[in-house]
């Protein structure tokens, strides 16, 4: 919340530039840490940094681009992000086999290097011409403002629901698959390439794809291949053992990526279209709180459902995504109509798009 109320009040860019550099410290130190105190201390700073980061950014790439050029900003986003995880954990993985434990101290220095080089980047770009840019005024009121405005809050209440399921392949399938099903537990890490390689090619494929779609609509079907996940993967224990209980568990994961597809760039669009410039900040924020949320529920929550009766883990999250996926359709007509349907930017691009700095801080 803190990273919300600092990004209207100082601009987006700077508190963009600053989640680099409090990671490029804190794992910079890394290395040297020797004991668990230190360990907690140097998390905490890179967690901070983590959680501001994903409002902050989500504001600079709302500045920065308008219509479908906010999605298309969106959708590039998501496909480096994933293309970063997939290489990061490569390297990581090969250095700490070759080097052992000076691999750890390598990668966290690494690391260190790669968040001040991208912070250069964004300090490094052109300014926006102050006759192509709005100034935003301040408005009084704060989250106050935010938590008042039901529509979006019924938003984020949807978005809790898809955020969870983002959870379902890192946190509930390894206990699954490998507790429930019986699989090996190699077939997981063929699950996670796989969905890894799908999500970094396939994001700007589906996008292209929505780009004439309300983006509720398409939110909503993104909610609605989750749930049908979700009864995927609970068929998957009805198929007997063998090639072709594996290629069922497969098939339910290609399903769960293909939502994961769906949701991210209408996600991101929606929210930040749907919140005004002046308290954008504090939108994003809430926004992005539900994957905080998501974070700390999910590992006891689904594995609490799991102990219990894998088959209610899957009913429970089939049917909040279910009404997620409704919520969102019945929102098409309570949100700003600009933010359901964005009109296209003029010649064909934002008028913001030419620049990488300063609109950060001001509405496009």
């Amino acid at each position: 919340p803190a990273a919300g109320a600092l990004i209207d009040r100082i601009g987006a860019r700077r508190v963009l530039v600053s989640t680099y550099v409090l990671r490029a410290l804190g794992f910079a130190a890394y290395p040297l840490v020797h004991g668990f105190p230190g360990l907690v201390l140097v998390a905490a700073v890179i967690a901070v940094g983590d959680r501001a980061y994903y409002p902050a950014f989500a504001s600079q790439a709302a500045a920065l681009g308008e219509g479908p050029a906010r999605d298309r900003l969106y959708g590039l986003a998501a496909t480096a992000r994933n293309v970063g995880f997939g290489l990061g954990g490569l390297l990581s993985a090969g250095a700490v086999s070759l080097a052992g434990h000076s691999g750890f101290a390598f990668v966290a220095s690494a690391n260190a290097v790669s968040f001040l080089v991208a912070g250069s980047l964004v300090l490094g770009g052109t300014a926006v011409p102050p006759d192509q840019v709005e100034r935003v005024p301040r408005v009084r009121g704060g989250y106050r403002r935010v938590l008042a405005d039901r529509p979006f809050m019924r938003l984020v209440g949807a978005e809790q629901a898809f955020t969870l399921a983002h959870a379902i392949l890192p946190v509930a399938l390894p206990v699954y698959a490998v507790s429930v099903l019986g699989v090996p537990p190699g077939l997981l890490g063929l699950l996670y390439t796989l969905n890894t390689a799908l999500l970094a090619v396939g994001q700007l494929l589906v996008r292209w794809l929505q780009r004439n779609a309300r983006r509720t609509h398409a939110l909503a079907l993104g909610g609605a291949v989750f749930a049908l996940s979700c009864g995927a993967y609970a068929l998957v224990a009805l198929v007997p053992g063998g090639s072709a209980h594996n290629g069922a568990l497969v098939a339910a994961t290609l399903v769960y990526t293909l939502g994961e597809l769906l949701h991210t760039v209408p996600s991101s669009a929606l929210a930040a279209s749907a919140a005004p410039a002046a308290l954008r900040g504090r939108y994003l924020t809430l926004h992005q709180f539900t994957w905080a949320v998501s974070a700390v529920i999910a590992p006891a929550g689904f594995s609490a459902l799991l102990d219990t009766a894998p088959p209610l883990l899957w009913s429970l999250l089939g049917l909040i995504l279910v009404l997620a996926a409704l919520t969102v359709v019945r929102l098409a007509g309570r949100l700003p109509a600009a933010a359901v349907s964005p009109p296209p930017a003029a010649g064909g691009r934002s008028r913001t798009g030419q620049a990488a700095s300063g609109a950060g801080e001001r509405s496009p």
